[in-house]
């Protein structure tokens, strides 16, 4: 009651039950408070969750986190408390380069792995790698030797390693009969 007017003042009554997911009000006939639910955007509290919304009252999640750096040297996963979060792992990889085998994740990116051998153990070849394609084996007409005594300087040609003219074994005496055997020569 107020003392100075004689009128009795009201306190108003406040509704609010702390939670996003009603709508307080007081019913001024019944004088009580009331709590409608609502369907509202909230925040369920978990960091793996977006747009999360208001049902039957309570916070619900909603659209689960997409935690995909796309790094196949990444284990990509998700704190309910500090959101996505990105490994780095020692897995299997391809760096791209066909020119290296069994490429293995390092910090977090992928690390070339042991050098393709492209030898193919032919003189008469050039050998390299391509990263793109791979081995490149190009003809050379680089010297070369066919392994017999009796032919004169080998050339490559074509990939091959070709004779080279006989070797001249004719002594210019009749006796003994002039020959060549290729491990030893004339």
């Amino acid at each position: 009651c107020d003392q100075a007017t004689g009128e009795c003042q009201h306190a108003a009554v406040v509704c609010n039950d702390n939670n996003i997911c009603t709508d307080d009000v007081c019913d001024p006939v019944a004088g009580e408070c009331q709590y409608a639910n609502n369907t509202v955007g909230c925040n369920d509290s978990n960091a793996c969750t977006s747009n999360d919304i208001c049902a039957d009252g309570a916070c619900v999640a909603g659209i689960p986190l997409a935690c995909n750096d796309g790094n196949v040297c990444t284990d990509d996963s998700c704190d309910p408390v500090t959101g996505c979060t990105f490994t780095n792992n020692t897995g299997a990889c391809n760096d791209g380069n066909v020119c290296t085998t069994d490429d293995v994740c390092k910090d977090g990116d992928c690390n070339a792995g042991i050098p393709l051998v492209c030898d193919d153990e032919n003189p008469c070849s050039d050998d390299s790698c391509d990263p793109a394609t791979g081995c490149v084996h190009v003809a050379n007409t680089d010297p070369c030797t066919d392994e017999s005594a009796c032919t004169g300087p080998e050339v490559c040609n074509g990939g091959a390693c070709l004779p080279g003219p006989a070797v001249d074994c004719d002594d210019n005496a009749d006796c003994p009969d002039d020959s060549c055997e290729p491990a030893t020569g004339c």
